[in-house]
């Protein structure tokens, strides 16, 4: 009998193995996974990949970026309109985006703007697009633009496009009726004005009177082939005999178009070469590229574009980033994002001071193929107005602009994420039901919507890791949110926020916490108050920005896995009281204020500053800089706002090593500022902000000499432009702070544009009833003495 009980055990064990084996092969197939005993993968030389990432996209159409910047910057006065037309991956959004970015464009107009328009715009949401735009080219402000009319939209952009040479350049069109849209909101001024757009349908630009419509073609098979081995094969695009007629192959699956040529070679450059398995992609790329009825579908907005750091955490969330010893899942991800990037799989589209990808996106044929991969392994879903049919099963939702029918119609369903985009309305039934009908979700991004509060239930969401309200109107935080226990985001940033419920301490899983609310503390806005007990967070990584006293500070320093803190300090005047934060050794960007630049400052005794600082923000009264400043070898962006400094930093600052970045506000007294040979060997960001003493700023040759970006001001005693600024050939951006009147009667000096000829852009801003715009030199070189002396009077008069 025991034997048979052995033996009966022993056959249940082998039918579990059978049947694990059958799922297994099972899964094989439905999946179409490929063995790992194939070999092993050479891999692309990454060095070379940035030149791919600048170049490679523009092979076959230089002479189309040439013939259309000199149709921008030279001809008539009168406003033009180019199109630029063609189907999808043809690479019309990479051919503009170049022309945007030249620096001969760049010199040319007062104002440039870039709107993504896609398929789902309305007037309205164009004209706010449009706005917002040139709001954050020119500095300007107009209120709250998603409470403003059609008519105030209008005028409002007229306004602000009247006096100045604007180019506008609209990326994918897809509506007839957009220039009834924008005609009247972009002003015919006689300024050379221009205006481009994008888009894949030709009888939208046959509705522009006097049009200049620019066709682009595929590539030649010559060109074709050369992009397609240069992506594949490397710089030298040597394709080895046995793969020639599977690349030709390829290449006809690709029908020449650009995008899906770069996108497919990129794939190909880590998959070894031979026959057998470009074959598998070459018979693979038939479902997935073969179709045009396919390609019309995209799963975001084309070219919408996301935070890096956002995307990261998204990962984390999801789970999608595996365990590892070694580094952290931040680390992990990011190596993971910046493999994409090398491979062009994604595209950056916007770097920090220190070349790092802070906005990255997917081309639009990659969107394709992840939207097809996604829907077929039913691992997202994506609705918008026009497209709402659900499937049965949902485990990860993208809703866009959609109406109640949406949220009703997912309830009940065993959803994981949620992700929200252009939301005007969430009904009331989906917030209150949220903990009941959803308790199996993981990620919540209620980021730029309209919500006012957060339901009490949301604490029943257990498996939550990632929530988010960022740029919302949710004041206070419910107090069943220490319930969360697998919180691992929570994101504030920029809603009005300003306490945390004391039960937060209770998420011992909690790695990132940005909680500053919106107001006029500097740049961040408001710090929020924490309560006692915060040293319990032992995972946090991020904590910005909070308000401590002296003993909160102390319990911080318990949180020895942050890197990134900043704090606002009430009692920081106590003895010592900075001299615990050296002992965040993991600490790589440190922000310390205190309430106003006269309040005592005294972090001198912080005699040991994490070793691995890199970012540093202080914000004060100081007598002198620490020491230890001197010893932050890999120190890249510095930012003082302090009062009561003895010592010039400048030349406390002039030697650090790495230091790319360097922001001071009103810490210099003296009357003329000197750069010496050798100063600042790194830089590439300058901010000199209320150096009201200066009256003569000299920049010897050799110093800052990869300095980018110049921004001075406001400097009233300021008597010339800085002397030597010819010196600075790397120089993209100069602009000049609240200085209108100064900058004005400096252009009339004959050397002027001598000395500034070789900076693409140069430009002053000034201040009318407290909104900041800006002109550009160009624009204000044109303007005659007698009519400029008229508008500053006025500009005078309202401030």
């Amino acid at each position: 009998m025991n034997e048979l009980k052995v033996r009966h055990g022993i056959s249940s064990e082998i039918k579990d193995i059978k049947s694990s084996v059958a799922e297994i092969k099972a899964r094989v197939e439905r999946y179409n996974l490929s063995p790992i005993d194939q070999g092993a993968v050479i891999r692309h030389d990454s060095r070379v990949e940035s030149f791919f990432i600048q170049d490679a996209e523009l092979v076959g159409i230089e002479s189309n970026r040439d013939q259309l910047i000199d149709l921008l910057v030279s001809g008539t006065s009168d406003r033009l309109v180019v199109a630029v037309v063609g189907e999808g991956g043809l690479g019309k959004t990479t051919l503009v985006g170049r022309i945007y970015e030249n620096d001969r464009v760049k010199k040319h107009f007062d104002c440039q703007a870039r709107i993504t328009v896609g398929k789902e715009c309305t007037k309205i949401d164009i004209l706010r697009k449009t706005l917002q735009a040139c709001q954050t080219v020119t500095g300007s402000t107009h209120g709250e633009m998603d409470k403003m009319e059609e008519n105030d939209l209008l005028a409002t952009l007229q306004t602000e496009l009247k006096d100045k040479c604007y180019l506008v350049v609209f990326d994918d069109v897809g509506k007839l009726e957009f220039w009834e849209y924008v005609e009247y909101a972009l002003i015919e001024n006689n300024k050379s004005s221009r205006i481009m757009l994008t888009t894949r349908n030709r009888r939208i630009a046959e509705q522009i009177p006097f049009v200049n419509v620019h066709s682009l073609q595929t590539l030649p098979s010559d060109k074709a082939f050369e992009l397609f081995c240069r992506k594949a094969f490397g710089p030298q695009g040597c394709c080895p005999p046995e793969l020639e007629k599977l690349s030709c192959d390829i290449l006809r699956k690709c029908g020449s178009l650009p995008l899906a040529i770069v996108t497919v070679g990129s794939l190909l450059s880590n998959k070894n070469k031979v026959a057998f398995e470009w074959r598998k992609l070459l018979d693979d790329l038939g479902s997935q590229l073969g179709s045009d009825s396919h390609l019309k579908n995209v799963l975001f907005e084309e070219s919408y574009s996301i935070n890096c750091a956002r995307l990261i955490r998204l990962w984390i969330a999801e789970g999608f980033v595996p365990y590892s010893q070694r580094r952290t899942s931040e680390q992990g991800a990011e190596q993971f994002l910046i493999d994409l990037i090398k491979r062009s799989l994604v595209q950056v589209v916007e770097t920090d001071f220190s070349g790092r990808p802070r906005y990255c996106r997917v081309h639009d044929l990659m969107h394709e193929v992840i939207r097809g991969k996604a829907e077929y392994l039913g691992f997202s879903h994506f609705v918008n107005r026009e497209h709402s049919n659900l499937p049965s099963k949902i485990r990860r939702i993208s809703i866009q602009g959609s109406g109640d029918s949406v949220f009703e119609s997912i309830k009940d369903s065993k959803i994981r994420s949620v992700y929200l985009f252009n939301i005007d309305k969430i009904p009331n039934s989906f917030m209150t039901t949220l903990g009941v009908d959803f308790k199996l979700i993981k990620v919540l991004d209620f980021e730029d919507s309209p919500i006012k509060d957060l339901p009490k239930q949301v604490g029943n969401l257990f498996h939550l890791h990632y929530l988010s309200v960022k740029n919302t109107k949710v004041n206070v935080l419910p107090r069943s949110i220490g319930k969360l226990l697998n919180l691992e985001t929570l994101n504030l940033k920029r809603s009005l926020v300003s306490k945390l419920p004391v039960e937060i301490k209770n998420l011992k899983k909690l790695r990132y916490l940005v909680a500053y609310s919106s107001g006029k503390d500097c740049y961040y806005g408001e710090a929020v108050k924490i309560p006692e007990g915060f040293g319990s967070l032992m995972e946090l990584q991020k904590l910005f920005l909070v308000e401590v006293n002296s003993k909160e500070l102390i319990e911080l320093t318990k949180l020895r896995n942050l890197r990134k803190l900043g704090i606002r300090v009430t009692n920081g005047n106590e003895k010592d009281p900075y001299a615990c934060i050296g002992k965040l050794e993991k600490l790589v960007c440190l922000s310390i204020r205190v309430t106003t630049r006269e309040e005592i400052l005294d972090i001198e005794s912080m005699t040991s500053p994490p070793p691995g600082l890199e970012r540093l923000h202080l914000k004060g009264n100081m007598k002198k800089l620490p020491d230890w400043i001197l010893k932050l070898d890999h120190i890249e962006r510095i930012s003082l706002e302090l009062s009561g400094l003895t010592d010039d930093p400048l030349r406390v600052l002039k030697d650090l090593p790495n230091l790319l970045d360097l922001m001071l506000w009103d810490t210099c007294h003296d009357e003329r500022l000197h750069f010496k040979e050798g100063w600042f060997p790194k830089l590439k960001i300058l901010e000199l902000i209320d150096f009201k003493g200066v009256e003569l700023m000299i920049i010897e040759k050799g110093a800052m000499p990869n300095l980018e970006d110049l921004r001075i001001g406001s400097c009233p005693r300021l008597k010339e432009i800085p002397i030597g600024i010819e010196h600075l050939r790397n120089l993209k951006i100069l602009v000049f702070r609240l200085m209108l009147k100064k900058i004005y009667y400096m252009i009339k000096d004959e050397k002027w544009k001598e000395v500034t000829q070789h900076i693409p852009k140069i430009s002053v801003t000034f201040k009318i009833k407290e909104k900041i715009y800006y002109h550009t030199t160009k624009y204000l070189s044109s303007v005659l003495p007698v009519d400029f002396e008229k508008y500053i009077k006025e500009v005078d008069q309202s401030t």
